[in-house]
């Protein structure tokens, strides 16, 4: 049996459990003052159960949101008493700590952006179709996006009871991933998130070539970036010189 104790990512050099939340929020589209706590609550319990799929070390902070949320969502299908009572939206607290971590999070935004301005920006033209000229800056990928990517192959895939007997007897650790990975995207430099996977995986090599790409992510070799929100996710090789990543996309066709 493989021991899993080499996959084991901690989340906290990625994004956190409020920032998840701004994630499932701009991706329902709903106002941040009218939260649909049912719709959240059940996401964010979907990534949480991803990321124990994945072994992601969840710290307690992922859990005590997850527990609040449950908390808010108890609250609000009770039913209101006939004499209303001067009470607050339960939401309220926790919509004040989305906005105040927003606000701090688009601050340090900007300041990165004053830091890698003319260094690491980089920049697309693009030819609308009335023909006037519209920039558009690609984005580097967040971590839910990743595991949103990830979500959509591990379903996409047709698990036979083969693979189910394949994976005991897997030998491959997270560090003869990772060097695979490098080793094919020296070569390709940069390539679509779908194509790091074999066509016919495993759920053990799915599950560790995701983590492999974290791993290198983390580590500042790789960087996962999109067009625009929304489009297919690619990932960029950059090597030992991470400030210089700008001038390789700039020569991607």
């Amino acid at each position: 049996m493989v021991s899993t104790e080499p996959c084991l990512i901690k989340l906290h050099a990625f994004e956190g459990p409020i920032d998840l939340l701004l994630y499932l929020i701009k991706k329902n589209e709903v106002n941040i003052y009218d939260i649909p706590i049912a719709v959240i609550t059940e996401q964010y319990l979907m990534y949480l159960e991803v990321m124990r799929e994945l072994n992601l070390e969840i710290v307690g902070d992922y859990l005590m949101i997850a527990a609040e949320l449950g908390l808010i969502k108890s609250k609000m299908l009770l039913p209101k008493p006939e004499v209303e009572e001067e009470e607050g939206d339960p939401r309220a607290e926790l919509v004040r700590r989305l906005l105040e971590y927003q606000r701090y999070k688009e601050a340090a935004g900007a300041l990165l952006a004053f830091d890698i301005l003319e260094r690491d920006v980089f920049t697309r033209i693009i030819q609308d179709e009335d023909d006037s000229d519209e920039i558009n800056q690609p984005v580097r990928t967040d971590l839910w996006s990743l595991i949103e990517a990830f979500r959509a192959i591990w379903n996409r895939k047709d698990f036979s009871s083969i693979s189910d007997i394949k994976l005991e007897l897997e030998l491959i650790t997270l560090e003869q991933t990772v060097s695979e990975l490098i080793t094919k995207l020296k070569t390709h430099k940069n390539v679509l998130f779908e194509a790091l996977f074999s066509e016919n995986p495993t759920r053990f090599e799915i599950i560790i070539t995701f983590l492999a790409v974290l791993e290198l992510i983390k580590s500042g070799l790789l960087i996962a970036y999109q067009d625009f929100s929304y489009s297919p996710i690619q990932i960029l090789y950059v090597g030992d010189n991470p400030p210089y990543y700008s001038k390789v996309v700039d020569e991607i066709k």
